[in-house]
């Protein structure tokens, strides 16, 4: 056990480990929400995991969620089954590697959070927007889905035709899988999941245009070889200009032969400006 937490001591105290600290808060969670109702259970308050589940989870309805706003980000680190957990945090987990390599964690930690808020808003408002949803009583959205869609989307967006290993249809560009599950989603919205599925509508929304803004950003950035190209002429002329403004007005005999050498050699276009310069003053002293 000392090896395990010396192993999860670890990973947070890692900066560049933002994706596993993703995923153990989300173990972490289900461990505790898991534990307690065992507990719960065993002393027969029931009804206090249920309240605690209330105080955790996202509600349908607006007037609830204005007395607990923090719901809309404790939910997308709640999972009540262990599937639905483990499913979550495999996708997570292969996707979020992606947009780490190509894009870095400080923005694959900013697109779990913007996700799982999209997925909210898109839950609630939706919910409450047509008849067909509308329910007699609350009900509650749990798990990190909206995040996860948010990111493979975010994934297949930036590098559409990266390609994954699934066992049974082999090698797949993410473009495929993200479509795939865009579309499901969309079926099952009449479903007995339907908030969920809108969830997952909402952070997929967000995670394309996540990824959409970042490449247009990063097209209009000059090219670096253009920058450093830039800096190297503006640094060269100040030096020129600095040689210039500090060279002496005489010239000697030794460099008046060396300009005229160069002439008789490769003639006078071959002198560059300074040497132009300098043999215009040796003229003008001559004269």
């Amino acid at each position: 056990m000392k090896s395990i937490w010396q192993d999860i001591r670890l990973v947070i105290q890692n900066p560049e480990n933002g994706l596993w600290r993703l995923i153990l808060a989300n173990i972490f969670v289900f461990v505790v929400i898991s534990l307690s109702h065992v507990f719960l259970s065993l002393a027969g308050k029931e009804d206090w995991y249920n309240q605690l589940l209330e105080q955790i989870a996202l509600s349908s309805q607006p007037k609830l969620v204005l007395y607990k706003p923090w719901t809309f980000f404790t939910y997308f680190f709640a999972h009540f089954e262990v599937f639905h957990l483990v499913f979550n945090m495999l996708f997570l987990y292969w996707f979020g590697n992606i947009i780490h390599s190509f894009v870095g964690q400080k923005r694959l930690i900013q697109l779990y959070f913007l996700g799982g808020l999209a997925g909210a808003i898109a839950y609630i408002l939706l919910l409450n927007s047509f008849s067909y949803f509308v329910m007699k009583g609350p009900i509650y959205l749990n798990g990190a889905s909206a995040s996860v869609f948010a990111i493979v989307v975010g994934a297949a967006t930036l590098q559409p035709n990266y390609k994954v290993h699934l066992l049974i249809f082999g090698e797949v560009a993410i473009k495929y899988v993200a479509a795939f599950y865009i579309l499901w989603s969309m079926i099952e919205t009449t479903g007995t999941n339907a908030g969920g599925n809108i969830a997952h509508l909402g952070g997929a929304l967000l995670g394309f245009l996540y990824a959409y803004s970042y490449q247009r950003r990063q097209s209009r950035r000059p090219v670096p070889e253009e920058k450093i190209y830039s800096y190297s002429m503006t640094v060269q002329k100040k030096i020129q200009d600095f040689v210039e403004q500090n060279e002496a007005d005489e010239i000697e005999e030794d460099e008046l032969n060396a300009i005229l050498d160069k002439i008789s050699t490769s003639g006078y276009e071959s002198l560059s400006k300074h040497e132009k310069k300098r043999l215009f003053k040796a003229s003008q002293k001559n004269d």
